[in-house]
């Protein structure tokens, strides 16, 4: 798990908050990524998924305005190209409804906002080498 390198592997950060795409995408490169891409819409991560060879991981917001993540990862699994990437809920909703309704819509996993900078590293190589993780805390 711990041997994954984040530098073979494809990011997709969707997320309307500027600045925790940017906390996020910092995290990241800190553990060593370096295809890390940013989107602020559904539409937007559909149109980039068209233009990538593959998405090894995709970090979703839930409430973004327009389209949801769960609208999103509706159209992420109908998507042959990527409908075996790992999708992470990223999220504040944290509530056992909330990570119920996650688990219910497809998602791999769940990363609860505010992440923690010391294991987010460690959280994502763990998904990316196949385990599920439901950590709101």
């Amino acid at each position: 798990m711990n041997d994954l390198r984040l530098e073979d592997q494809v990011i997709v950060i969707v997320e309307d908050d500027t600045n925790s795409y940017l906390a996020t995408m910092d995290l990241l490169k800190m553990e060593g990524a370096e295809s890390i891409y940013g989107c602020n819409s559904s539409n937007e991560a559909m149109e980039l998924v068209d233009t990538l060879p593959t998405v090894d991981l995709f970090l979703l917001d839930i409430y973004m305005p327009g389209e949801t993540g769960y609208d999103l990862i509706k159209r992420i699994r109908a998507n042959p190209k990527v409908q075996a990437s790992r999708v992470v809920a990223l999220t504040a909703s944290v509530m056992y409804d909330d990570i119920r309704r996650m688990q219910e819509a497809g998602f791999d996993s769940f990363i609860g906002k505010p992440v923690r900078p010391t294991r987010f590293g460690g959280q994502v190589r763990q998904i990316l080498s196949g385990d599920d993780l439901w950590d709101w805390r």
